[in-house]
């Protein structure tokens, strides 16, 4: 399926431009478009109305909505800056390979919100959740676990092309296929794309030659595949090192092959790559 809808969620106090930035980097490789999403906070919530007003008081909700209200505004000012700095077109356009912005507003669940909008884009790009603001975990987790979409997330380096080398953390897992296929229209504009494994009892079933095949008939390319370096330490080590061997600019896997609870106790490649990781990943649950 082809690149076309890109997700930038974002909200009070966050600064989207580095994901905008990237989000225009991919548009212009596949002709897409960014959906900046701003999402208020569900009032309601933030401030319940107060039964009793005393003369003179003024509800809790005047205050936070006005604030809410300027903080929104404020996003929207630097977000039209950003698209005129970058000379993106502001106006929607029904060309199929019109690359342009657009600005929503919606007032409720950070969660409930990302995922929704989601499910009608083709990639959302969310921050690290480990190291970034509340909003960025809520976003993250709708973005993976609720959307039924790719989604790319930013590391601390973001390189002036995501695409000049893919690298595909591949284990033969269903979390590991859905981003291979999710991938497909990026990996099309690749410049070089290399698979990397990790030994076991799966690789002799569904391994890196299989994949390889599995791309060569949807006109993708494997340059180098091979086994992460036998360097000390676990599975998330061995795939970062090997991607700081290749010079990846982008890494492609499945996120969460178990389940987040046991990873929290025990674990595992998802945890420590989030935690690690300076490059940006493109991962699916």
């Amino acid at each position: 399926m082809p690149l076309r809808c890109i997700l930038v969620p974002t909200g009070p106090g966050v600064r989207p431009e580095r994901r905008l930035a990237a989000a225009l980097g991919l548009a212009k490789h596949t002709h897409a478009h960014i959906n900046t999403l701003y999402v208020r906070p569900d009032l309601a919530i933030v401030a319940p109305p107060v039964l009793l007003v005393g003369a003179g008081a003024v509800p809790p909700q005047c205050n936070v909505s006005c604030e809410a209200k300027a903080l929104a505004a404020a996003g929207k000012q630097a977000f039209e800056r950003w698209c005129a700095g970058s000379r993106v077109a502001l106006q929607p356009d029904r060309r199929l390979d019109a690359t342009f912005a657009s600005w929503t507003e919606r007032s409720g669940d950070v969660e409930t919100l990302v995922a929704l909008n989601g499910r009608v884009n083709d990639l959302i790009i969310v921050d690290n959740p480990t190291k970034g603001s509340p909003f960025d975990a809520a976003a993250f987790d709708a973005a993976v676990f609720s959307s039924g979409r790719p989604t790319l997330m930013l590391g601390e380096r973001l390189p002036d092309n995501l695409l000049r080398h893919v690298v595909i953390a591949w284990n033969g897992s269903l979390e590991g296929a859905r981003a291979v296929g999710q991938s497909i229209s990026l990996l099309h504009e690749a410049e070089q794309i290399s698979i990397i494994t990790i030994p076991s009892e799966m690789d002799r079933q569904n391994g890196v030659a299989d994949l390889a095949d599995y791309l060569h008939w949807h006109g993708v390319v494997v340059e180098r595949a091979g086994l992460v370096p036998d360097i000390a330490g676990g599975d998330g080590e061995k795939v970062l090192a090997a991607c700081e061997r290749a010079g990846a600019t982008l890494l492609v896997m499945g996120a969460y092959t178990h389940s987040r609870l046991r990873q929290a106790f025990l674990g595992g490649l998802t945890r420590h790559v989030l935690d690690k990781a300076d490059l940006p990943i493109l991962m699916a649950h």
